[in-house]
């Protein structure tokens, strides 16, 4: 079976966005590719402070850590297999890519934004684009 993408950020529903994803993947008996990515722009002044360069993929890859730790325990505690993706720029073009170049079944990411009267202010959210662009499944985690 071809594997998945599951798609984070740093807010507290990514638990649940990796938990359904682990599901998805055993089911399917697939392997998850974690992607994270931080949107473009400058790296900030702390970070070169403390090691002492400012390239957009050192700190793609020490964000990614920070932030799947975490859920990568939970990746493995479940016995899936997976591989993380760190990333820098524009996250629906990323998650796109990503999708595109590891050849996933699914796309795996959160719908916080859409429900109710934040569907109003969900026009340019992550999520909702990377649904209406994709030519990939993807399934949205409320």
């Amino acid at each position: 079976m071809k594997p998945i993408l599951v798609a984070i950020d740093e807010h507290p529903h990514a638990a649940q966005i990796v938990e359904s994803g682990i599901q998805l993947a055993k089911a399917l008996s697939a392997k998850i590719f974690l992607i994270y990515v931080v949107g473009g722009g400058s790296v900030p002044d702390s970070y070169r402070d403390e090691h002492g360069d400012a390239l957009p993929e050192h700190y793609a890859e020490d964000e990614f850590r920070r932030t799947a730790g975490p859920l990568i325990k939970a990746i493995e505690k479940a016995g899936v297999k997976y591989e993380g993706i760190s990333a820098s720029g524009d996250p629906v073009k990323e998650i796109l890519k990503a999708a595109k170049s590891k050849d996933v079944s699914y796309i795996v990411i959160g719908t916080r934004e859409l429900r109710g009267l934040g569907r109003l202010r969900a026009i340019a959210s992550v999520s909702r684009i990377v649904i209406e662009k994709s030519t990939i499944p993807v399934v949205a985690v409320p």
